[in-house]
């Protein structure tokens, strides 16, 4: 029987989880199925908005952590100047394979939908937002997803599988060729996150992808 102390730890888990990503899921399962022109961009309060709950989603991993007196550090939180070379080899190892996978299978070359929020005017709730962002998702979803199905489940299969699959069914609103393709770069995140038990790298690679994003789309 399960005791008390894992009872705790499951629960907290699951809200946390819920708590962060349930409602996204079910928007861009959603838009799947329903895509909106993508036309209209977020306005200031949408992002103050996503802000809000992503650092309130934060403080709660936080007080789940001190609940069970476990910290961030367990998470891969500390910074090494390695980080940075890793993040490098991060990305040119998704790049590379993205680029395989345009060769052998062109048919995964597809219009990104309803991304009409990254074509918004600069303000400072959208770079808040942009720079918020890749903490709260790679903190939650990946290095405190991971850790925890590995805690529970005991195979790090299972708990890369359970990161990809999250991540990548709250991008299916850019349509499913893109989300598939998202999917290959959380995939490569997840196995790096459960060999090295390093989060940095993750977040600056993340960070670098949606600050070129926002580059490239904003005010168009």
């Amino acid at each position: 029987m399960i005791n008390f102390e894992e009872r705790k730890r499951l629960i907290s888990l699951i809200i946390v989880l819920c708590f962060a990503f349930l409602w996204p899921i079910i928007n861009s399962t959603y838009l799947l199925f329903h895509p909106s022109s993508g036309a209209v961009g977020g306005s200031h309060l949408d992002f103050g908005f996503s802000v809000v709950l992503e650092l309130l989603a934060l403080i709660l991993l936080g007080a789940s952590l001190r609940s069970q007196q476990r910290s961030f550090k367990e998470l891969g939180i500390t910074f090494k100047v390695s980080d940075l070379g890793h993040a490098i080899l991060l990305y040119f190892s998704f790049y590379i394979l993205e680029i395989l996978m345009f060769l052998f299978v062109p048919h995964m070359n597809a219009e990104v939908r309803n991304i009409g929020f990254l074509k918004s005017d600069m303000t400072p709730f959208y770079l808040i937002f942009i720079l918020v962002n890749p903490f709260f998702e790679e903190l939650i979803v990946r290095a405190y997803g991971i850790t925890e199905f590995l805690h529970f489940f005991k195979k790090e299969e299972i708990a890369v599988l359970a990161s990809t699959l999250i991540q990548t069914s709250y991008h299916l609103y850019q349509g499913a060729i893109p989300a598939i393709l998202n999917g290959v770069l959380f995939f490569v995140f997840s196995i790096y996150f459960a060999k090295k038990r390093r989060i940095i790298p993750i977040i600056l690679v993340h960070g670098f992808l949606d600050m070129y994003a926002m580059i490239q789309f904003h005010g168009t």
